[in-house]
């Protein structure tokens, strides 16, 4: 006995390459560590198989990896897998003469990649992947790495270099280097390396090779789809639908049967195909109660379908239930959506346009084809349908306005009756619902009793489970199962505490100011409408001023956003007929001329023409009809004047004195009319008062003041001045500068620039902090959970509030708030800098870290600029500006 745990002991031992050692490792690294790791790894996967949802909506990849976040349920798995892999490498390697003797070694190193992959930590799988091509560079598991490597560089992107390792696998298993087992998941790959690339004709051939080498039900059956999707991409219908017909043959999982089916049906040829009997079995399967959660894409294929025989109304009809009936699935949403807003928007329906853009936004994912030209569109649409309504409001309120008092009063009450009859029945309907669910709670009450009697499960009695999803319907309504479910509404999740409650202390003040005009806010009394209407001729003329400005804003929102000239020059010549007199007249004129010009309407377009001319020939609307390259002298001018500006600025910066004097003289000569002439002035004073003395300084300030009252530059030149005094001996000197270490010159130069920023300074107000990242590249949820594990352990006592919103495309702004004043909010921001723990998680990546106030808030976050932004935080708090 002694003997064998001698021999036991010796055989533990990886210090030795011995038979019995090398015997030992390989048994126990195989059926202990290495053995548990693989099946966690292997359930991990089909855990992320079984959760992970296809968007078959678009071409579905190859492979299925999912999501980020399905990829976040399977970390334990994978974790494990990785742990016990580990434990195999650091206990029973044994590499002597740059050789492994334990065969689960290499292995272990392909699953630690392969689980790192699976999480989706793309940078520690090819570093492992790396290594194991280097390490064992002799052996076939290379062939193995790089193959995995290729799917790394597949998923993040980076296609030259996957399509490099591909095309050398390929060249060795030609040549019979790699082995022959490789080719099943090469082909795989290689195809996904074309779809993901949207490169569908290269594809085919692997797609079908995979096919013909794989022998698993599922995974031929999801090729077969892909091959399905990609010929239907390329137009033929018909080897298409033969694919997706033997996809349903061979009893695929519901999920893809059904695709295959709605996909079928979208292969339907108006001139070869039986539109009947397709949307026969459409409207079969919408009678199917399983696929009650698959009706909006049944309703897209029926529209699909109709749109194809040109019949609009039907598509339009079946588009719509399309959208009313999707619940879960947003992607279907966005795209039917936008479908229905771009047959709206070319009838032109804008505003039900608007309405379906609008819906489209709602759901449509960041990285969405055309996403930014998309929301660009329904911006533009939103801009017009709000003046439009402007119009009609206006237009209804008159009309009721000029209407006898006893008639309006007869309207308002016929309103008011309508509004107290909608109030009644919902009144009726909660107390009918309140009464159901007692009698619903009662019941549930005895069920409790007699499943506790009995040691009975909850979940086991359906009126229990029914009551429960009543009571979660009753507080929370129809809710998507998902993260964050909570959250009706995901875009933008903001806190603006302190801005909030400075409006109610507002909205507090307002009330108990005796002098305020009270607003009646009962929709039941007729004074809630009549305090709205234009019952006075002030009232009337504000009225008027409304529906003027709103036509004239939709005159150019038509043209220039729509490219609808036809509803452009409607727009215009309303708010002519009903406006003679617009102080709006020479612009509408010339957009009447260039509309006409383009419809084109020569006679009308010359119409407008002549008036401008004779009515306004001294515009520059006249001198650019007259001469055509009028404009470009104008535009000349003003870059001239502009770059002559910033060439005297460099100069000044420059210590080139003399030369800011001379330019000064030369703009007086070259551009008398240019509004940067007070600037000039500005930049010569200060030149001034460097090469000759105090008094010269003083006076040309004092001249730029008298001679450019209002000017941007007028109150710099105050500020100079104000520094002035005189010393015993009745001479000029300068006060002791606020800014350490500037000059005078370099304190106003500074202000100056502050001058074209539109945030201000606010030293005592509250701020907060600000972190602007790539949310492609960074996990949200994760910062946000550092930055409180943060404040919990330093800043504990400052009750902070962590918030994020998305910025900008891909951009997404955590904010941490709210700090008394810029000392504290420094403080945190220093803090934060200096520790790895949170800033690991964006450093390898382009983030901006800055601090903001309430008041530079909203229009930072309306003018995303970040750049102007980034330069007034700089000098404002890490210059010492303040």
């Amino acid at each position: 006995m002694i003997g064998f745990y001698l021999l036991t002991a010796q055989s533990c031992s990886t210090k030795k390459n011995t038979f019995t050692r090398r015997a030992y490792h390989n048994l126990t690294a195989h059926y202990n560590a290495y053995w548990n790791g693989n099946e966690s790894f292997k359930e991990g996967v089909r855990s992320l198989e079984k959760t992970a949802k296809d968007n078959y909506t678009l071409i579905i990849p190859v492979n299925k990896y999912g999501t980020e976040q399905d990829a976040q349920s399977i970390f334990p798995n994978m974790d494990r897998a990785i742990e016990k892999a580990s434990k195999v490498i650091q206990r029973h390697s044994m590499y002597f003469s740059r050789k492994e003797w334990v065969k689960w070694i290499d292995d272990s190193y392909i699953l630690i990649g392969k689980s790192y992959f699976y999480k989706k930590e793309f940078s520690s799988a090819r570093r492992t992947f790396e290594f194991i091509t280097n390490r064992f560079a002799k052996d076939d598991i290379r062939y193995d790495a790089e193959l995995w490597l290729a799917r790394v560089y597949n998923q993040t992107g980076e296609f030259e270099k996957s399509e490099s390792i591909l095309d050398n696998l390929y060249s060795s298993l030609r040549r019979g280097k790699a082995p022959t087992y490789l080719e099943k998941d090469f082909t795989q790959v290689f195809a996904n390396f074309y779809v993901l690339q949207q490169d569908w004709e290269p594809s085919i051939k692997y797609l079908q090779r995979a096919i013909e080498l794989n022998k698993k039900k599922q995974v031929r059956n999801r090729l077969r789809f892909v091959l399905a999707q990609v010929y239907q991409e390329l137009g033929d219908l018909q080897e298409a639908e033969r694919l997706y017909q033997l996809v349903i043959k061979k009893n695929p999982s519901y999920e893809m049967s059904f695709n295959a089916k709605i996909n079928l049906a979208k292969t339907y040829d108006a001139k070869a195909s039986n539109r009947s009997m397709i949307v026969k079995k459409l409207n079969k399967m919408l009678k199917d109660f399983k696929n009650e959660e698959y009706r909006d894409q049944i309703y897209f294929a029926l529209a699909e379908i109709y749109l194809k025989d040109n019949n609009v109304p039907k598509g339009v009809e079946y588009l719509t239930l399309s959208v009313a009936t999707s619940v879960s699935n947003d992607y279907q949403k966005s795209l039917s959506s936008l479908r229905l807003a771009e047959i709206h928007f070319e009838t032109p329906n804008y505003p039900l346009a608007q309405a379906y853009y609008d819906t489209a936004m709602q759901v449509l994912p960041l990285d969405f084809p055309d996403y930014d030209k998309l929301k660009e569109k329904t911006e533009t649409l939103t801009e017009l349908i709000t003046n439009l309504s402007m119009v009609q409001e206006q237009d209804s309120l008159q009309h009721l306005a000029q209407m006898p008092e006893k008639e309006r009063n007869a309207v308002l009450d016929k309103l008011i009756k309508k509004i107290a009859e909608e109030e009644e029945r919902q009144r009726l309907e909660e107390i009918e619902r309140q009464r159901t669910l007692s009698v619903l709670e009662q019941s549930s009450r005895v069920e409790n009793r007699n499943i506790q009697q009995s040691g009975g499960w909850y979940f086991y009695s359906p009126s229990a489970v029914s009551f429960g999803f009543t009571e979660f319907t009753k507080k929370w309504g129809k809710r998507k199962l998902e993260d964050l479910w909570r959250l009706s509404s995901k875009q933008v999740i903001a806190d603006f505490g302190e801005e909030e409650e400075g409006e109610l202390a507002a909205a507090d003040s307002l009330a108990t100011d005796s002098t305020a005009v009270v607003l009646e806010t009962d929709p039941k009394k007729r004074e809630f409408y009549l305090q709205d209407l234009p019952l006075t001729e002030e009232k009337l003329a504000e009225s008027n001023k409304t529906i003027e400005e709103a036509l004239y804003d939709m005159g150019f929102i038509y043209k220039d956003g729509l490219k609808d000239n036809n509803k452009s020059i409607e727009a215009f010549e309303i708010l002519l007929e009903r406006f003679p007199a617009t102080e709006h007249g020479l612009q509408v004129y010339y957009q009447l001329y260039k509309n006409y010009e383009i419809v084109p309407d020569q006679e009308k377009a010359d119409y407008y023409k002549n008036m401008i001319v004779t009515e306004y020939p001294d515009s520059d609307y006249a001198k650019l009809i007259i001469d055509p390259n009028y404009n470009l002298v104008l535009e000349a001018q003003r870059n001239a004047a502009k770059n002559f500006y910033e060439n005297t600025y460099t100069a000044y910066m420059g210590n080139q004195f003399y030369m800011v004097i001379n330019n000064y003289n030369e703009a007086l000569t070259k551009y008398p009319e240019s509004n940067l002439l007070s600037k000039f002035e500005f930049l010569k004073a200060l030149a001034l008062g460097k090469v000759q003395n105090l008094d010269t300084l003083a006076s040309s300030m004092q001249y730029l003041i008298d001679t450019y009252p209002g000017s941007e530059v007028e109150p710099l030149a105050q500020d100079v001045l104000s520094r002035f005094s005189t010393d015993e001996g009745g001479n000029l000197v300068l006060n002791e500068e606020p800014v350490e270490g500037a000059t005078i010159g370099e304190e106003a130069i500074a202000k100056e620039e502050a001058l074209d920023s539109p945030y201000t300074a606010s030293p005592g107000g509250v701020h907060f902090f600000m972190l602007l990242v790539d949310g492609s590249k960074t996990n949200i949820n994760a910062l946000k959970i550092r930055l409180s594990d943060f404040n919990s352990k330093y800043f504990r006592t400052g009750q902070l509030k962590i918030n994020s919103i998305i910025f900008q495309n891909e951009v997404q702004m955590v904010t941490v708030g709210n700090f008394e004043n810029t000392e504290k909010v420094m403080v945190y921001y220093e803090s934060v800098e200096a520790n790895p723990y949170i800033t690991s998680q964006f450093e390898d990546t382009n983030y901006e870290m800055m601090v903001i106030t309430v008041d530079n808030y909203p229009i930072f976050y309306r003018e995303k600029d970040v750049k102007s932004y980034k330069t007034f935080f700089e000098k404002t708090y890490l210059s010492g500006g303040e």
